[in-house]
């Protein structure tokens, strides 16, 4: 079996900065928590849970004897300005793009006109994002954008993981939508090669295996577009999924597969598919 893995795959520069962060933090004898999970995937976050890295879903379980670890997807600026008033020490690993886009929206904010973002309204990314302007408007299908009403003026913003070619054709529908309109292309580069890589691979193979959380953004439209260009594509979260008899049955038809995985996905469990395939 031959196995070809993607060009761009694996940990993004904003999760391996947030890693690196909490690790040099430990060593110096720290204890830490996260508001909300520090990054959508499992094998990570129990690997920080067994080094006593916890995360909590609300300010009221707030140890203040902990320093508090702001996630990669940012919280929402009330959350903010509540820990910076109760004094708790924090240790900032929203990604760098995140904060770019964040900043965008304030600047925004300043300005008339409908600021639309193109995301998940229930994405940790968006809910703190949108914290960051009095009014925005969320569009996540072509039909939202055709939805909305005609406007003197707009800005648009994108979540940082959005499949860039949907990206587009929301651009395109609302074009039309305004007099001036100012586009921010925010999706970040990484996310962007991860999806370019996997478009060249698919067609190269028999199937593709994608790496990654079920409730990973960025992995969940990086399987998408793996589907659109090669019907035998499956996700699986970690190795031990492969090792289920019906899919290792499945898998061992193929002469090639093609292996992908997710930003938020560890180097070492993309090793471990990558020797599994190999093996079998």
């Amino acid at each position: 079996m031959k196995i070809l893995v993607a060009e761009e795959a694996g940990f993004c520069f904003g999760v391996k900065r947030a890693l690196k962060l909490i690790n040099e933090y430990l060593k110096n004898g720290n204890t830490i928590q996260t508001f909300g999970p520090l990054i959508h995937n499992i094998p990570v976050l129990n690997n920080l849970a067994a080094q006593g890295v916890h995360s909590v879903d609300s300010v009221r379980n707030i140890k203040k004897n902990k320093t508090l670890c702001i996630r990669t997807h940012g919280i929402p600026r009330h959350v903010e300005k509540y820990i910076q008033k109760k004094g708790i020490s924090t240790l900032d690993a929203t990604c760098p793009l995140v904060k770019k886009e964040q900043k965008i929206i304030e600047k925004l904010d300043k300005n008339k006109g409908r600021i639309v973002i193109v995301g998940d309204k229930d994405h940790p990314e968006i809910i703190a994002a949108r914290s960051y302007a009095r009014k925005v408007t969320i569009v996540n299908s072509l039909a939202e954008a055709e939805a909305l009403p005609a406007c003197a003026q707009m800005s648009v913003v994108a979540q940082t993981t959005l499949n860039s070619e949907f990206f587009k054709q929301v651009v395109a529908i609302l074009l039309d939508k305004a007099e001036k309109i100012e586009i921010f292309n925010t999706i970040c580069q990484a996310t962007q090669d991860r999806q370019q890589a996997v478009k060249k691979l698919a067609p190269q193979v028999d199937a593709i295996i994608v790496i990654g959380s079920k409730i990973s953004s960025n992995t969940k439209k990086l399987f998408h577009i793996a589907k659109e260009k090669n019907k035998n594509s499956l996700h699986i979260e970690t190795c031990a999924d492969l090792q289920k008899p019906a899919i290792m049955a499945k898998i061992a038809k193929y002469s090639s597969i093609g292996v992908t995985a997710g930003a938020s996905t560890a180097p070492e469990e993309l090793e471990r598919v990558k020797n599994f395939l190999q093996n079998l």
